[in-house]
């Protein structure tokens, strides 16, 4: 069950139509700014959870006939050229034959898979939000769930499945919803330990109070009461202890709620960097959702979801960044996986047809294409000239340098300040090359300059030998 095809038109930048082919696993979106990638991830999502619930730019919002509208994908070419005869291309999107009730109208629940939106800006993160969405704790955790992704949202949706799975007296059912949403949480953390295996110790996630006292609360010096029950109630075992030894007693586990031996009392979400605590937290979002909206069933973890991330790379050194799609796919083998990224560490690693590349040209026409074979055993300066335009990937005083010095190599006749400035530039060209392992782009410019010398001396004997 996933997405197979999608095609649109009329949608800024997309002032021309654009056909994208869908692989069921993974489909990272890559171009330069105001290319369209985030816009791609916005139609689908309005399509899919609609416009009440997508994240920040809602394509179609007031303009139904904006909607996608599914196909199978054998009647797909068929409809896409009908509608580009009349002049108006809406757009279509195909999907799997086994993704049933699609073919002309929205997905029915029956039929539909888990859909998951988490934004570019991964707001309300325990460490640095307030309470915007302390509302959201009113809620039932189909209502929490239903909404937009923020850390103080999955903190009350913790607090409502507390709520719901754990009365005074459960039935059978419910005691084995509650084996399920901790199976989804220990998921969810292993699949984050997959990623940032340099802090996280295990998959064992932590709900503690704070303080080593509950009637101390009052005095916290750093958060309103409120603040701490929706804020301090999540914490992580780290593999890093040393660097927390000297939190306050108010930012430590209370020994009184919590008994374990002293290396692996967790600590609060919110102490972790944005990198660690923003990858837990989505994640964690990523599998309550899934198990919610399979109600629990067993193999609800294998079952079909689709999960739109804008920059997918946020807050993650290049060496967490290459490991997050391989661990989403390992733990939720049925995700079908839409991201833009201006990483080429996400782009290494991908298989034929995973990566859609857009180009926006003079004119603001935005094309598409799709790598044609594996982008794995590539460097990150291969992709970054290959399929991220940047051709000289260095800083930019160095560009600059190489620009101006080309520039002046093909002028042919210099002024005497010209001449000096192209030696000056020689000069810095070798200065750089002294230093150890110098930029890549220095020793092109040194070899285009060395070799540019011996062609002028070539020619220059070439005139001699015939006068």
């Amino acid at each position: 069950m996933s997405l197979v095809r999608m095609s649109f038109g009329g949608v800024p930048p997309f002032t021309e139509p654009v056909t994208f082919k869908f692989d069921e696993h993974v489909n990272l979106f890559v171009g330069p700014n105001a290319s369209g990638k985030s816009t791609i991830l916005a139609m689908l999502a309005d399509h899919l959870i609609g416009p009440e619930n997508n994240s920040k730019r809602p394509i179609s919002q007031g303009m139904s006939y904006r909607r996608l509208a599914f196909f199978t994908d054998d009647e797909f070419d068929e409809i896409v050229e009908e509608r580009s005869d009349k002049g108006h291309l809406q757009n279509v999107l195909s999907a799997s034959e086994d993704w049933l009730g699609t073919k002309y109208e929205p997905v029915t629940p029956e039929s539909e898979p888990c859909v998951v939106n988490i934004d570019s800006i991964r707001e309300g993160l325990p460490g640095i939000s307030g309470l915007e969405d302390s509302s959201a704790c009113e809620e039932t955790a189909d209502e929490i769930l239903a909404g937009p992704f923020s850390g103080s949202r999955l903190k009350c949706a913790y607090d409502a499945f507390a709520e719901e799975l754990w009365p005074e007296e459960p039935s059978e059912s419910v005691i084995e919803a509650r084996g399920h949403v901790m199976r989804a949480l220990e998921l969810a953390d292993s699949c984050s330990k997959m990623v940032c295996n340099e802090v996280i110790r295990d998959s064992k996630t932590h709900n503690y109070i704070p303080g080593p006292d509950v009637r101390g609360y009052l005095q916290h010096p750093h958060a309103h009461l409120d603040s701490i029950r929706i804020l301090r109630g999540m914490g992580i075992n780290t593999n890093d202890p040393r660097n927390f030894e000297n939190l306050s007693m108010w930012e430590e586990p209370s020994y009184s709620a919590y008994t374990e031996d002293a290396d692996s009392v967790p600590i609060y979400l919110g102490h972790l960097s944005s990198g660690t605590e923003g990858t837990l937290l989505w994640i964690r979002w990523l599998a309550l959702k899934m198990v919610h909206h399979y109600e629990f069933e067993r193999g609800w973890d294998k079952k079909p979801a689709i999960l739109l991330i804008d920059e997918i790379e946020n807050h993650l050194h290049p060496t967490w960044q290459r490991r997050v799609i391989p661990a989403l796919l390992k733990h939720f083998p049925g995700l079908q996986i839409f991201a833009t990224t201006h990483s080429p560490f996400m782009v290494a690693g991908l298989k034929a047809g995973q990566v859609h590349l857009l180009n926006r040209d003079a004119d603001g026409v935005v094309t598409a294409t799709t790598n044609d074979g594996d982008v794995i055993g590539w460097t990150a300066d291969e992709i970054l000239r290959t399929m991220m335009g940047v051709d000289e990937p260095t800083d930019q005083l160095t560009v600059d340098r190489a620009n101006r010095l080309r520039e002046l190599r093909e002028k042919g006749t210099l002024t005497p300040d010209e001449e000096s400035e192209l030696n000056g530039l020689r000069r810095q060209v070798n200065e750089d090359l002294m230093v150890k392992g110098g930029p890549l782009e220095v020793e092109r410019e040194r070899y285009a300059d060395l070799m540019e010398r011996f062609l002028r001396s070539q020619q220059s004997e070439l005139t001699q030998d015939g006068n």
